[in-house]
C-alpha cells in the first residue's frame, strides 16, 4: 500500500512539472532550443494559435524571435496584420503584410524590446484573403538580472521544499499502513488459532465416538458405506449436470441480450448514417437544381429578350416606311398642285388682278392675325415650360433632401452595427481563447462560413444586378439617340423638299413658305429640346431608383437575416420541447420496464428458491436417513480425510480459474468493442474524405461551369453588338437607297410633267384654272384640318405626359413613403428591444441556444414519423403498435408535411385494418383510441381528407365503432368508448362535409338508416338522463327551495370550424366531447332531419 501511493505521489509530481515550468516561462536553456525550433502558424481552419516565448529580459534589452507561416491550402494567400501589440508593450515588426504562396513557408521577424518590469502576454491577429482570422500568442517576463537570480533560487527552494513535503507524507502514511496492516494480521492469527483449537477439539470427540461404533458393528458399516457410495456418485453427477444445464442457460441469455442490444445500436447507427448521407444528398441536388434552374431562366429570358429586339425594331422599321409613303403621296399632291398653280399663273394675274388684290390682303391679314397668335402660344408655352421646370426641380430637390437623409441615417445605424458586431465578434473572439473551448470555436467558424457564402451570393447577385442596370441604361441611351437622330434626318428631309418647293412657287407666298419653315424648325427643337429634357429626367430618375433599390435590398437582407434567426429559435424551443417530451417518454417506459423486469427477476427467483429448497428437503431427508451411518463412517472417513481436502483444493482452485477466466472473457469483449468502434470511426473519417472530395470537385466543376457561362455570356453580347451594328448599316442604306429611288421618280415625273403642260396650256386653261381654284379651297381645308388634328395630338401627348409623370411622381412617393415607415418601424423595434433586453430575456435566450446545440436529429417530426410506420407496417407487437401510434398522434397533430407522408405511406390502410381486429379489451380499447385520434388528425388537413375516405369499407368500418361504443360514460372501459365515440362521431361528420361524399352516404340506405338508429338510441339515453337528472334537481329544490332549468339545445353546424392544431385562429374548435352533441353534428352534416 504504501509502495502504490509513493508511486502515485511521484506520478502526481511528474505531471505536475510541465505545467508549472510553462506558466513560470523557462530558463535560458530552453529558450536557446525554442530558437532553433522557430512557432509555426499554419494557415488552416481550426489549427492552433502557436504561442511565441521570448523568455526573460531584463529592461532595455531586445530579443528577436523567427514566426514561421505556412501555407498547405492549394492557392495562395494574402496575409495582412490586423491587430499588433501597441509600441509601449515594446513589440516591433519586420513587416505588416506578405504573400504566401501555395505549399510555401516564410519567417518573419518579432522584436521585443521591454521598457519596464513585468510579465507580458500579447496577441497578434492575421487576415487572411480579408475572411479567415488566425492568432498568434507572445510571451515574455521582464526582469533585472538579480530578481531573476532569485526567483530561480526560490522557485528551487521551493521545488525541494515540496519533494520533501511530499516524501515525509508519504512515509508518514506508509507507516500508519503499516501498523494498521500488523494490528490486522495479529487479530488474524488470534481468530485462527481459536478456529483451528476448536476444528481439532470437534474432530477428536468426532473420532472418538466414530471408533466407538465402528467397534460396535463393523459389518454393518461395510452395507451402509456401499450404498452411501453408490448414492452419493449418483448425487454428484446429478448435480454436476443440473449446474452445467443452468450455467448454460444464464450464459444463453447473457448473450442473446448482448446480441440484441448490440444489433438494436447497430440497426440505429446505420440509420443515423444512412439518414445523415441523405439529408447530404438532398441538399446538395436541392443546390444544383436551384442553380440548373436559374440557368435555364436567364437563358429563356435572354431570348425573350433578343425576340423583343427584333420585334421592336421590325415593327419601327415598318411604321417608319409607312411614313415615307405617307409623306411621299402628301408631297406628290402637293406638288402637283403647285405645279398646276404655277401653270395658270399668268393667266390669273392677267384675269383677276381684283382677286388677288383681295387675296392678298386676306393673306396679310391672316399673316398678321397668326403672327399675334403665335407670339400669344410662344408666351404662354415659355411661362408653362419654366412653372413646370420650376415645379420639377422643387419637387426633385425635396425628394433629393429626404433620399439624402434617409441614406446618412441609415449609413450611421449600418455603421453603429458594424462597429456593435466587430466589438462582438472580438469580445467573442477574446472569450473563446481563453477558455479554449473547441466546440464554440468550431460552431463559430461554420456560421463564419455560412455567412461567408450568404455575402457572397449577395455580392454576386448585387454585380449581375448592376451588370443588367447598366446594360438597360446604355440600351435605353442608344434607343434616345436614335429616335433622336431619327426625328433629325426626317426634319433634314422636310426641309430639304420645303426648299425645292419654293424655288417654284410664287413670290408673295415666300414669306408664308419661310414662316412655316420657321414654325417647323421651331417645332423640331421643341420636340428635341423635350428629348433632351425627357433623357435628363429619366436618368434622374433611375439613379434615384437604383439608390432606392439598394436601400430596398438591404432592408430586405436585414429582415430576412431576422426572419431566419426567429426560425432557427423557433426550431431550437421545438428541438428541446421535443427531446423533453421524448425523454420523459422514455423515462417512463424505462421505469415501466424496470418494474417488469424486477417481478419478473423476483418470480424466477421466488420458483428457483422453491425448487432449490424441494431439492434441499429431499437431500436433507436422504442425509438424515443416512446420519446414522455416517457416525459409522466417521473413522473410515478419517483415514479419507487427506482425499477430501485434495477435492476441495480441486473445487476451488477450479472456481478460482473459472472466475479468472470470465473476467479475461469480459476485458477480452470490451477490448473487442473498443477495436471494433476504432475501426468503424476509421471508416466513417474515409466515407467523410471521400464525400469532401466529391464536394469539392463537384464545386470546382461548377464554379467552372459559371466562368465558361459567363464567357458565353460575353460572346453572345459581342455577337449582338455586332448584329445590332450590322443592322444599323443595313437600315442606313436603305435609307439612301430609298431617297435616290424618290429623286429619280421626281425626275422622271418633271419629264413627264413638261410635256403634259404644253398639252393642258392649248386645251384645258379654263378648266384647270377652276380646278385650280377648287384644289386651293381643298389644300386650305386639309391645311386647316391638319393644323386642328396635330394641335389635338399635342394636347393629347401632353395630356398623357402630365398624366404619366403625375402618376409615376405618386407611386414613387408612395414606394418612398412605404420606405420610410418600415424604417422607422424597424428602427422602433430595435430601439425597444435593446432598451427592454432584461436578463430574463437574455438567460430566456441562452437557454434556447443551448437547447439548440443539443438538439438531436432523431428528435425531429419527419423522423418519427418515419420510425412510427416502419414500427407499425413491421411489427405485430401491440407495445410496439401503441408506441408508433402514440408518436403519429402527436406528429400529425403537429405537422401537415408528416400528415401527407402518411397519407403516401400506405399507413391509413393499415390503421384501418388494425381497428377492424381490435375487441372491446382495455389494451385494444387504446389501440382504437389513437388510431382513431390519428385518423382524425389527418382528416382534418384538407389536402388528406380523400386519403382517409378513399380507404376501402372506411365507412363501414366507423359506423362499427360507433355501434360498439354507444354505450353511456360511467366506468373507465365506458368512459374511454364514450372518448372513442365521439372521436369517430367528428371523424365521420368532417368526412362528409363534402357535398359530393355525403351525397354518397345518403344514397346507401343502410348507412344512413344505421346513422339515424345511433342517433335514437342516444338521443333516448340522453332524454332518460336528463329526466333523472331533473327528478333530482326537484327534490334538491323541493328541499332546498331553488329552481333549475333546463338548457335548451340549438342546432348549429360546427363542422367547419374544426380545423388542424397549426392553425391558429380565434373561431377554431376543439373537439366535441357530449355523444348526443356529435351525433348530431353528423346528422347535420348529413343533411338528415332528427325526427
Amino acid at each position: 500500500m504504501a509502495a502504490e501511493l509513493l508511486r502515485r505521489g511521484a506520478a502526481a509530481a511528474c505531471e505536475l512539472s510541465p505545467g508549472r515550468r510553462r506558466r513560470r516561462w523557462a530558463g535560458r536553456e530552453e529558450e536557446e532550443e525554442e530558437e532553433e525550433d522557430p512557432a509555426v502558424l499554419t494557415l488552416t481552419h481550426f489549427s492552433r494559435p502557436p504561442f511565441l516565448c521570448f523568455g526573460s529580459l531584463r529592461p532595455g534589452a531586445s530579443c528577436t524571435r523567427l514566426l514561421a507561416v505556412d501555407n498547405p491550402n492549394p492557392e495562395e494567400a494574402d496575409v495582412a496584420v490586423d491587430r499588433f501589440p501597441a509600441p509601449s508593450t515594446g513589440f516591433s515588426l519586420e513587416r505588416r503584410r506578405f504573400l504566401v504562396q501555395s505549399g510555401e513557408r516564410i519567417f518573419i521577424s518579432i522584436t521585443w524590446m521591454p521598457l519596464e518590469e513585468g510579465k507580458v502576454r500579447e496577441l497578434v491577429t492575421f487576415i487572411v484573403n480579408g475572411i479567415i482570422k488566425h492568432q498568434a500568442v507572445l510571451l515574455g517576463v521582464a526582469e533585472q538580472i538579480r530578481s531573476f537570480l532569485k526567483r530561480k533560487k526560490y522557485i528551487s527552494l521551493r521545488t525541494a521544499a515540496v519533494m520533501i513535503q511530499r516524501k515525509y507524507r508519504a512515509t508518514a502514511h506508509a507507516k500508519q499502513q503499516h501498523q494498521e496492516y500488523l494490528h490486522l494480521r495479529k487479530a488474524a492469527v488470534t481468530i485462527q488459532s481459536a478456529c483451528r483449537g476448536f476444528v481439532v477439539r470437534k474432530k477428536m470427540q468426532q473420532m472418538h465416538r466414530a471408533a466407538t461404533v465402528i467397534q460396535a458393528s463393523a459389518f454393518r458399516m461395510h452395507k451402509i458405506k456401499i450404498a452411501y457410495q453408490r448414492m452419493r456418485i449418483a448425487a454428484v453427477v446429478i448435480q454436476n449436470y443440473y449446474r452445467f444445464y443452468v450455467k448454460g442457460k444464464v450464459q444463453r441469455k447473457i448473450y442473446l441480450t448482448i446480441q440484441k442490444s448490440v444489433l438494436v445500436i447497430q440497426a440505429s447507427y446505420r440509420g443515423m448514417k444512412a439518414r445523415q448521407e441523405l439529408k447530404i444528398m438532398h441538399a446538395s441536388a436541392t443546390i444544383i437544381q436551384s442553380l440548373y434552374r436559374g440557368h435555364k431562366q436567364h437563358n429563356h429570358y435572354k431570348q425573350l429578350c433578343w425576340a423583343v429586339k427584333v420585334v421592336q425594331q421590325r415593327f419601327r422599321a415598318n411604321r417608319a416606311r409607312d411614313a415615307e409613303v405617307k409623306n411621299y403621296t402628301r408631297i406628290k399632291k402637293a406638288a402637283l398642285c403647285l405645279q398646276s398653280a404655277f401653270r395658270a399663273k399668268k393667266a390669273r394675274q392677267l384675269a383677276t388682278i381684283i382677286q388677288a388684290a383681295q387675296r392678298i390682303q386676306s393673306v396679310l391679314k391672316m399673316y398678321l392675325d397668326r403672327r399675334r397668335f403665335l407670339k400669344k402660344k410662344t408666351a404662354a408655352v415659355t411661362i408653362q415650360s419654366a412653372f413646370r421646370c420650376h415645379r420639377m426641380k422643387t419637387r426633385y430637390k425635396a425628394i433629393q433632401d429626404s433620399t439624402v437623409a434617409i441614406q446618412r441615417w441609415y449609413r450611421a445605424c449600418r455603421m453603429a452595427c458594424l462597429q456593435k458586431a466587430e466589438y462582438s465578434a472580438q469580445r467573442q473572439a477574446i472569450i473563446i481563447i481563453q477558455s479554449a473551448y473547441r466546440g464554440t470555436v468550431i460552431r463559430k467558424m461554420a456560421k463564419q462560413k455560412r455567412a461567408a457564402r450568404k455575402i457572397q451570393s449577395f455580392l454576386h447577385m448585387a454585380v449581375h444586378r448592376r451588370k443588367f442596370v447598366r446594360l438597360r441604361a446604355a440600351a435605353v441611351t442608344l434607343q434616345t439617340y436614335y429616335l433622336m437622330n431619327k426625328t433629325k434626318l426626317q426634319y433634314m428631309t422636310y426641309r430639304k423638299a420645303v426648299f425645292v418647293l419654293q424655288q417654284h412657287y410664287r413670290s408673295y407666298l415666300a414669306m408664308k413658305h419661310q414662316r412655316g419653315a420657321y414654325l417647323r424648325t421651331r417645332k423640331s427643337i421643341i420636340i428635341i429640346q423635350s428629348r433632351i429634357r425627357g433623357f435628363i429626367e429619366r436618368r434622374k430618375i433611375q439613379e434615384i431608383k437604383q439608390s432606392t433599390i439598394k436601400i430596398q435590398a438591404l432592408f430586405r437582407g436585414f429582415k430576412a437575416r431576422q426572419l431566419a434567426g426567429k426560425m432557427r429559435a423557433a426550431r431550437t424551443i421545438q428541438a428541446w420541447f421535443r427531446r423533453y417530451r421524448a425523454r420523459k417518454e422514455y423515462t417512463a417506459v424505462l421505469k415501466a420496464t424496470c418494474v417488469i423486469q424486477s417481478y419478473f427477476k423476483s418470480k424466477w427467483q421466488r420458483t428457483w428458491f422453491l425448487k432449490m429448497k424441494t431439492s434441499t428437503i429431499t437431500i436433507q431427508r436422504r442425509w438424515r436417513e443416512t446420519l446414522t451411518a455416517r457416525t459409522i463412517l466417521l473413522q473410515f472417513l478419517a483415514t479419507k480425510e487427506q482425499q477430501a481436502a485434495c477435492l476441495i483444493q480441486a473445487a476451488y482452485r477450479g472456481f478460482k480459474e473459472r472466475h479468472k477466466f470470465h473476467q479475461q472473457k469480459a476485458a477480452a469483449l470490451v477490448i473487442q468493442k473498443h477495436i471494433r468502434a476504432r475501426q468503424e470511426g476509421r471508416l466513417e473519417c474515409i466515407k467523410y474524405i471521400k464525400t469532401r472530395k466529391a464536394a469539392i470537385k463537384l464545386q470546382a466543376f461548377f464554379r467552372g461551369w459559371l466562368v465558361r457561362k459567363k464567357i458565353l455570356d460575353q460572346k453572345q453580347k459581342e455577337r449582338l453588338l455586332c448584329f445590332s451594328a450590322a443592322a444599323y448599316h443595313h437600315l442606313s442604306a436603305i435609307k439612301i437607297q430609298r431617297a435616290f429611288r424618290i429623286h429619280l421618280v421626281l425626275k422622271h415625273a418633271r419629264m413627264q410633267i413638261s410635256s403634259v403642260l404644253c398639252i393642258q396650256r392649248w386645251f384645258r386653261a379654263k378648266l384647270q384654272q377652276k380646278k385650280s381654284l377648287q384644289d386651293h379651297l381643298k389644300i386650305i381645308k386639309i391645311q386647316q384640318m391638319v393644323r386642328v388634328w396635330l394641335k389635338q395630338r399635342n394636347e393629347a401627348a401632353t395630356t398623357i405626359q402630365r398624366a404619366v409623370r403625375k402618376f409615376l411622381f405618386y407611386k414613387h412617393r408612395r414606394k418612398l413613403k412605404n420606405g420610410i415607415i418600415k424604417f422607422q418601424a424597424l428602427w422602433r423595434g430595435y430601439s425597444w428591444r435593446k432598451k427592454n433586453d432584461t436578463a430574463k430575456t437574455k438567460a430566456l435566450r441562452h437557454s434556447l441556444e443551448m437547447a439548440n446545440k443539443e438538439s438531436k436529429e432523431e428528435n425531429k417530426l419527419c423522423n418519427r414519423t418515419a420510425v412510427a410506420i416502419d414500427y407499425l407496417l413491421k411489427y405485430k407487437h401491440i407495445s410496439y403498435i401503441l408506441a408508433a401510434l402514440k408518436h403519429l398522434e402527436v406528429v400529425t397533430r403537429l405537422s401537415p408535411l408528416c400528415c401527407e407522408n402518411m397519407a403516401q405511406s400506405g399507413a391509413i390502410f393499415t390503421i384501418f385494418i388494425l381497428i377492424r381486429n381490435c375487441n372491446r379489451s382495455i389494451p385494444c380499447m387504446e389501440v382504437i383510441k389513437y388510431s382513431v385520434q390519428v385518423l382524425l388528425n389527418v382528416s382534418k388537413y384538407e389536402r388528406t381528407t380523400q386519403a382517409v375516405y378513399e380507404v376501402e369499407n372506411s365507412i363501414d368500418t366507423l359506423l362499427d365503432l360507433l355501434q360498439m361504443y354507444r354505450e353511456k360514460a360511467g366506468d373507465k372501459t365506458s368512459e374511454k368508448g364514450g372518448s372513442i365515440f365521439t372521436k369517430t362521431c367528428c371523424l365521420l361528420a368532417i368526412l362528409l362535409k363534402d357535398s359530393k361524399r355525403a351525397s354518397d352516404i345518403r344514397s346507401t340506405s343502410r348507412a344512413a338508416s344505421r346513422i339515424h338508429s345511433l342517433y335514437k338510441l342516444t338521443a333516448r339515453k340522453h332524454k332518460m338522463d336528463a329526466e333523472r337528472t331533473l327528478s333530482k334537481h326537484k327534490m334538491h329544490t323541493s328541499m332546498s327551495g331553488s329552481f333549475f332549468v333546463p338548457v335548451t339545445p340549438v342546432r348549429t353546424k360546427v363542422v367547419s370550424r374544426i380545423k388542424p392544431d397549426w392553425v391558429l385562429r380565434k373561431d377554431n374548435m376543439q373537439e366535441i366531447v357530449d355523444p348526443l352533441q356529435a351525433i348530431r353534428m353528423v346528422m347535420d352534416t348529413l343533411g338528415s332531419a332528427y325526427h
